[in-house]
């Protein structure tokens, strides 16, 4: 059993807590985790397309005014002792400025409005960015491929310890084996590939 302190976990982790926390439950408590779907490998086709047009066209900025000189790095890996948390980031934009704007991919469309998960997952890496690379990330983007749009995060304190409070909230789970609170929706349980290992599932 882990303790609080041991559990490394990954912004993947956080990005599913906030979107249902049976998900963290499920994979690290009951050992069940989402096989390889025709989902997840269209939607790793899709990140080596983007990046592959990025570094050849540079047109995955057109929508931002993105100053010459600036430096874009691929499948950052990133691991923080601090935060006991690692991960690969899509992106991470170094301007001339020595900001580092750290960039998601999402195989889908851009929402109306950014969803809490895509939102915190996306400040968790901004949390790694600042830990290993030892600056302050104000910002960052996600990236739609479906419909070549950007979404923009300003990234605040408040955000950092909504993503601190999941991270400790998760390791609890996991060391006590408690069962998180969980309103359980139809459409995403339809939608889940954990749905038969799910205590939780409506379907």
């Amino acid at each position: 059993m882990w303790s609080s302190s041991e559990a490394w976990l990954t912004p993947t982790d956080v990005k599913q807590y906030f979107y249902c926390r049976a998900i963290p439950y499920v994979n690290h408590v009951l050992g069940a985790w989402e096989g390889p779907t025709e989902y997840m490998a269209e939607g790793k086709e899709a990140h080596l397309n983007v990046e592959g047009l990025e570094r050849r066209r540079r047109s995955l900025f057109k929508h931002l005014k993105v100053p010459e000189g600036s430096v874009k790095q691929f499948r950052v890996q990133l691991e923080s002792a601090r935060l006991r948390m690692r991960g690969a980031l899509d992106c991470l934009l170094v301007l001339p400025s020595g900001e580092h704007v750290p960039v998601e991919y999402k195989v889908a469309r851009r929402p109306r409005r950014l969803p809490s998960h895509h939102k915190y997952q996306l400040v968790a890496y901004a949390m790694l960015v600042e830990d290993c690379r030892t600056t302050v990330v104000r910002r960052g983007h996600i990236y739609y491929s479906e419909s070549d749009s950007l979404a923009h995060l300003r990234v605040t304190d408040g955000m950092r310890v909504a993503v601190l409070r999941a991270l400790e909230d998760i390791r609890a789970m996991v060391a006590e084996e408690r069962e998180p609170l969980v309103r359980p929706q139809a459409p995403k349980c339809a939608a889940c590939g954990l749905r038969r290992a799910c205590p939780w599932s409506l379907v």
